[in-house]
């Protein structure tokens, strides 16, 4: 098959020092983007772009490039001719600025008349950009764009990057391109890994690149070095006998540490397995990147042993597992040391550090935090009903507890285990308040367990209630990416947990409850600005929540954008599984479009008293018996308890409401008749719209 000499590929290699493993995929991302939205906007066709990413470079291949792109032409209109051209014919200020701005002829020019005025126009020719001319520019800029907090400058250059850059390599085809960036270096030479080619070599084609940096040790693809890391792994595994949890993050992590993965076991003392394994595992996972192994393939038993991964298999093996094992011994002698000095102050003790250490600046302590959960936990049991002596622990003790191990050396040294070590210092005294310290944290994340008994439930909402209702206080909303407190993944948790509990839990009751709190933690009450968006910020939570769960975007905003929806996860999601039972359902439809006419001719009212004595014709008086039975058959229970046979019962109100329109002059010239009419409407809006805003399906 014979190549299109009209099609060239592009390879572009930015070659720098060590990037950082979390920022390789984050950068060859902006990198692509930047290229395809550059090639897109300027019509320029290419076949695929691919990229790739090592912590010591950043590569991308562009095939099927276009060498020029298109001619295209336009048609331009310019100033108006009055002020371009004056009656000799001579052009002025503006209309030869317009000429050499679109690099135009005088005889290119021809006079249209546009709304009763003449305009100076033309046919604009403009010839395509050479590829190769374009891609210079493409590649200067996004060096420039690709950004990260982490960026830095060095030497004399006015360039910002994550990590300082050696070399740019760029080939259009078979040719070098030769690019002029201030302070950074541009040859006609390509590296390989630091320990097999350090002095470099020039090469003049893809197929040339791609097979030194294979014989060079360097795997370029991000998804290559993981299974070679895998596969590696599960050789060891067999070899010795042993079980190796491959955690996913860990494992994208490592694979960016290094270009050319060489898996390695070592080993540490046994007597460190005397202290909690969550502690050997957080040191070795996420102090020193280790895979922990485990004796059984249920990894509950922790063995002596870890996987790591060096960064090359030119240095010996040996020397390299022995520093690794000073260091981990070196690691976990200082955890080892942190737990016994923790165990001998005891958690009771270490409460009393709480009112030295700042929550927040703004709302107080962690003793104030702990106070606050308290009467939030207290809240939460009235609104469920729930009776605090029969929940087998003394919720006042339980509370004062919950943050003590923050004043722990081993949780200042290793924050990740918050709430864990709580549990191990406190188990030997009362296993069930132990087992809620540990489980107030949960859920961690999307997937991650929830707490396991009703009243770690209730702690758990009533701490991260508190964290939104601070951050919101004190102004500190998430914007964008930036979101220092999780109060998106504290919100989800909540979201979950009120779910799971299966009770009816206003959230927005219990969110305006913990907000009143945390103002007289404060110095003011909040502004009314940040509470909204607290309340704004949630709704928007659930609605995301919903929606992930496959609900039609329409159902969801009918429950969720609804002032007389309370927020409450149980009654919320029995109704969105009745609406999408009913969706596309005719009689559905008529409540819509009958409940979009009622909502325009209420939306100025507000009042609900009716006249039954100005009720005057069968109409009227059907509607009004109409809303006494929904009155009798709508309550909090019946919506709570048979959603479904609320909705039937809103259906059925549809023929009713038809006929009214379609034979009552609402508008009557009477002004109270007219008012007793749109209160009664208003009433029966009020009453549908406690199920949902059927306008927003």
């Amino acid at each position: 098959m014979k190549k299109n000499k009209n099609l060239s590929s592009f390879l572009l290699e930015i070659f720098t020092e060590e990037i950082p493993a979390r920022l390789v995929n984050e950068l060859g991302i902006q990198l692509e983007s930047i290229f395809k939205d550059n090639l897109d906007s300027n019509a320029i066709n290419y076949s695929i772009i691919t990229r790739y990413g090592t912590p010591r470079r950043l590569t991308l291949i562009i095939g099927g490039l276009a060498n020029q792109q298109k001619d295209k032409e336009r048609f331009i209109v310019g100033p108006p001719r009055k002020i371009s051209i004056n009656e000799k014919g001579e052009f002025l200020k503006p209309g030869l600025a317009f000429l050499e701005k679109n690099s135009l002829k005088k005889n290119d020019i021809k006079i249209i008349e546009k709304d009763g005025n003449k305009f100076l126009s033309a046919n604009q020719h403009i010839k395509g950009i050479e590829t190769k001319d374009f891609l210079v520019d493409v590649t200067t800029n996004s060096i420039k764009l690709l950004k990260n907090r982490k960026s830095m400058r060095w030497g004399s250059s006015n360039i910002e990057f994550v990590r300082p850059i050696k070399n740019i390599f760029s080939l259009f085809g078979k040719e070098f391109i030769k690019l002029k960036i201030n302070g950074i270096k541009n040859e006609n030479i390509i590296y390989g890994h630091r320990f097999y080619s350090n002095q470099g070599t020039k090469i003049n084609s893809i197929k040339q690149y791609l097979e030194y940096m294979k014989k060079s040790h360097v795997i370029l693809d991000f998804k290559e070095r993981k299974k070679i890391i895998v596969n590696q792994i599960k050789k060891i595994e067999k070899k010795s006998k042993f079980f190796v949890e491959i955690d996913e993050e860990l494992l994208d992590h490592v694979a960016n540490l290094t270009e050319f993965p060489n898996v390695l076991s070592g080993k540490f003392d046994k007597n460190f397995l005397q202290i909690p394994k969550e502690v050997n595992i957080s040191v070795m996972k996420g102090h020193q990147k280790y895979f922990p192994v485990f004796k059984d393939s249920n990894y509950s038993k922790l063995d002596s042993q870890f996987i790591f991964i060096a960064g090359s298999s030119f240095i010996n093996n040996q020397v390299v597992i022995s520093g690794n094992e000073k260091v981990i011994r070196a690691r976990l002698a200082d955890a080892k040391f942190f737990y016994e000095e923790d165990k001998k102050i005891g958690l009771s003790n270490l409460v009393k550090k709480l009112s030295s250490i700042t929550f927040i600046e703004g709302v107080g302590t962690y003793k104030d935090k702990s106070d606050r959960i308290l009467k939030n936990s207290k809240k939460l049991l009235q609104i469920l009903d729930l009776d605090e002596k029969k929940l087998n622990v003394d919720l006042k003790s339980c509370c004062r507890l919950l943050k003590a191990d923050l004043s722990s050396q081993m949780v200042y040294e290793f924050p990740e285990l918050q709430g864990l070590m709580g549990k191990h210092y406190y188990k030997k005294y009362n296993k069930n308040i132990a087992q809620i310290i540990e489980e107030h944290h949960l859920p961690r994340g999307r997937s991650d367990a929830l707490p396991s008994n009703n009243l770690a439930k209730i702690i758990s909402i009533s701490d991260k209630i508190d964290i939104i209702a601070s951050c919101f206080y004190l102004g500190l909303n998430p914007t964008g990416s930036s979101d220092p407190y999780g109060l998106r993944r504290n919100s989800i948790g909540i979201i979950r947990i009120a779910e799971n509990l299966k009770k009816n839990i206003d959230l927005i009751e219990i969110l305006n409850f913990s907000i009143a709190e945390v103002e007289k933690s404060g110095h003011s009450k909040i502004k009314e600005e940040n509470k909204n968006k607290a309340i704004e910020f949630f709704n928007e939570r659930i609605r995301n929540y919903l929606i992930e769960k496959g609900f039609n975007m329409n159902i969801v905003n009918s429950l969720v954008n609804n002032e007389y929806q309370i927020r409450d996860m149980k009654s919320i999601l029995e109704k969105a599984f009745v609406l999408k039972k009913y969706e596309g359902k005719k009689e559905l439809m008529s409540v819509i479009e009958i409940f979009k006419r009622l909502k325009n001719i209420t939306k100025e009212n507000s009042k609900i008293d009716i006249n039954e004595n100005l009720l005057d014709n069968k109409f009227e008086i059907s509607l009004f018996e109409e809303l006494k039975k929904l009155q009798k058959a709508f309550s909090p229970s019946s919506m709570s308890k048979n959603p479904e046979v609320c909705l039937k019962e809103i259906l059925k109100t549809s023929p009713c409401l038809s006929e009214f329109f379609d034979n009552v002059l609402v508008m009557d010239k009477n002004e109270e008749t007219k008012r007793n009419r749109i209160n009664l409407l208003t009433n029966m809006k009020n009453i549908i719209s406690g199920f949902a805003n059927f306008s927003e399906i």
